[in-house]
């Protein structure tokens, strides 16, 4: 299949996940050190019995898994902490901010050039993602917070690893990297048990019943990214970043506004009209 298809196949699977984990982060599991280890510890235990059954091997080049798997850890973190701390109508636009964040590390650490059309797709980027924070004041101050500078240190972090996902793939197989980095983010996480271990003990077994079924739709969409990313980059994080995640919240918070969370039409429009801008601009400066 084309890198489109699995980079759709990805957009809707992380869509649902996030749904359902932000549920969870609300009503079951609160603390997001504990989220954040039990979302990377079944993501491998998911990823293990696919892997055996297409006969993964070792890696061949042991030293681009390390890194993806310390990029991951990274990246997992502080996705975890920004999506405790921001509304799920927010973070999911921002992550088209990838785009142009990777473009200006291109210019700075590659000498990439980039034409007047680029530079205006990234200053758009960059003015649509303002409007994406308004709320019913109605002011961009709300685009100042910690919670905002926890989703750009997120966005920082996942153009970390999605170039370390490019970079692992072309030294090793498919199920080598999806595999093997799984297992060494586990490891990475392993030092953070002591910020949640209390927590774990509390939590009945039931309540892991959303984080298990987000993390099944996220590790689909990992999988499904992995062989996106591995072909190609800036046009699969632009379908990767469709704001599908926004559009269910929107429909969700109109049947059921007590659920998840609860904007005016007016606001919800607002950011979508943002989110569809910041889309299109992206998908622009991905070409």
């Amino acid at each position: 299949m084309s890198y489109v298809v699995y980079a759709w196949a990805a957009s809707i699977t992380y869509g649902l996940g996030s749904i359902i984990g932000k549920l969870a982060t609300k009503y079951h599991i609160r603390n997001p050190w504990l989220y954040n280890f039990v979302w990377a510890f079944l993501t491998l235990v998911f990823i293990v019995p696919f892997a055996l059954i297409n006969h993964v091997g070792f890696p061949q080049d042991w030293t681009t898994i390390i890194w993806l798997g310390l990029a991951s850890a990274v990246s997992s973190i502080t996705f975890t902490l920004a999506f405790y701390a921001v509304d799920l109508s927010i973070l999911s636009p921002l992550s088209n901010m990838r785009a142009p964040i990777a473009a200006l590390f291109g210019v700075l650490l590659f000498h990439e050039s980039l034409s007047l059309i680029q530079w205006g797709l990234i200053g758009l980027l960059f003015f649509a993602g303002l409007f994406i924070h308004v709320d019913e004041r109605m002011s961009l101050k709300t685009f100042w917070t910690k919670a905002t500078l926890l989703a750009f240190v997120w966005i920082l972090t996942s153009v970390w690893f999605n170039a370390m996902i490019k970079t692992a793939s072309a030294h090793n197989g498919y199920w080598e990297v999806s595999l093997w980095s799984s297992l060494i983010t586990v490891l990475f996480l392993i030092p953070t048990i002591p910020l949640f271990i209390k927590d774990m003990k509390k939590t009945p077994v039931q309540n892991y019943s959303g984080i298990a079924l987000c993390t099944m739709l996220y590790t689909a969409g990992l999988l499904f990214s992995i062989r996106a990313l591995a072909i190609n980059v800036s046009i699969s994080m632009a379908i990767i970043s469709v704001p599908l995640t926004l559009i269910l919240t929107m429909l969700l918070s109109f049947i059921a506004p007590k659920l998840l969370e609860k904007h005016s039409f007016k606001i919800y429009l607002i950011r979508l009209t943002a989110a569809t801008i910041m889309f299109a601009a992206a998908l622009g400066l991905s070409r």
